[in-house]
């Protein structure tokens, strides 16, 4: 289908975006840069983010035998499908109206984005039954949809926390999407294609995921690593275990014998100056413990008390060595 003529230019190129984002070709990074690039480009996603949101709630009414008609207003309106067509033809958006795909990315264009630094975390409250906890480093999407609350963790981990009565909430996190029923999650990002749930309390299923099939449900005290390689198979946790992985939302790290170089990449998600090993056979060292994640010093200290490891501050790092008796 051919474009209209007179098409608004910035309305051409938000329909190019959303084609490319709906087939899923699009480069996000780009995108995000076209977006910030202008401020007519976010005003034009969220009018065209309105207006969709409003037809999609014509074809949930139609969609319902003998609802009985509603009175136009900002909320309710009266299903008409032809106006619908016309409507996307108008924004130039013809060549993508078939894909539901092209809602959920309007959607998230308009999404309400969290973002933490290194050694910060933020608790909010997005209804008065569902409450986030974003650790540090960490960034989110979310926005709400006919479904419920639609939540996107495109970096860091997350904690939910859904009361009951709290509205259905589906997240979506590297190569999963998961429903969520009311309880306690904890969701990390281990890399782009990789992501470690944990229900602490209720239940979760995992709808879909890249490269294999979904459908797998996590039950409370389960755990389940999603990725694109491996098949996703729920785990028990223990108790102690779930309290290690909690304690970040008290601003602790609970170490209970991992290795020494396991221990410092954790800490080094909450420092600006990052630690560093300068001894590799130290790093086989197994140590455990209780420690602030906003200061490292306990931390150092216990490293030279048990193991001798001396600890230079340096402008760029922490340099962790252990010295040696000249001979």
């Amino acid at each position: 289908m051919s474009e209209p003529q007179d098409q608004d230019p910035i309305e051409a190129e938000a329909a190019a975006w959303l084609a490319a984002l709906d087939c899923g070709r699009a480069d996000p990074a780009a995108f995000e840069a076209w977006r910030a690039a202008d401020p007519a480009h976010a005003i034009a996603f969220i009018r065209l983010n309105q207006a969709w949101r409003g037809l999609d709630r014509f074809a949930r009414t139609a969609a319902k035998p003998g609802a009985p008609e509603a009175p136009v207003s900002e909320e309710v309106e009266v299903p008409v499908r032809p106006a619908r067509r016309r409507l996307l033809q108008a924004a130039g958006l013809g060549a993508v109206a078939a894909g539901a795909g092209v809602a959920l990315s309007l959607q998230r264009a308009a999404a309400h984005t969290v973002e933490t630094a290194v050694g910060e975390r933020q608790r909010f409250y997005v209804d008065e039954r569902a409450c986030f906890d974003l650790n540090t480093a960490s960034r989110l999407r979310w926005w709400r949809s006919g479904q419920g609350l639609e939540v996107a963790l495109e970096r860091g981990q997350l904690r939910l926390d859904l009361a009951p009565g709290a509205p259905a909430c589906t997240v979506h996190a590297g190569p999963a999407t998961l429903q969520l029923g009311s309880g306690a999650f904890d969701l990390r990002l281990l890399a782009p294609e990789r992501v470690d749930v944990v229900a602490i309390s209720g239940e979760a299923e995992l709808l879909a995921r890249k490269g294999g099939a979904g459908a797998v449900r996590l039950t409370r005290r389960h755990a389940v690593s999603v990725s694109a390689e491996a098949p996703a198979i729920p785990r028990p946790v223990a108790e102690d275990a779930l309290r290690a992985r909690s304690a970040w939302r008290e601003g602790e790290l609970i170490f209970e014998g991992q290795t020494l170089a396991e221990a410092v990449a954790e800490y080094n998600r909450y420092l600006r100056t990052p630690m560093v090993l300068g001894d590799a056979e130290a790093g086989r060292l197994r140590l455990g413990g209780r420690f602030l994640t906003s200061d490292p010093s306990e931390f150092l200290q216990a490293l030279a008390l048990n193991f001798g490891l001396r600890a230079e501050h340096r402008p760029d790092r922490i340099l962790l060595y252990r010295e040696r008796t000249a001979p």
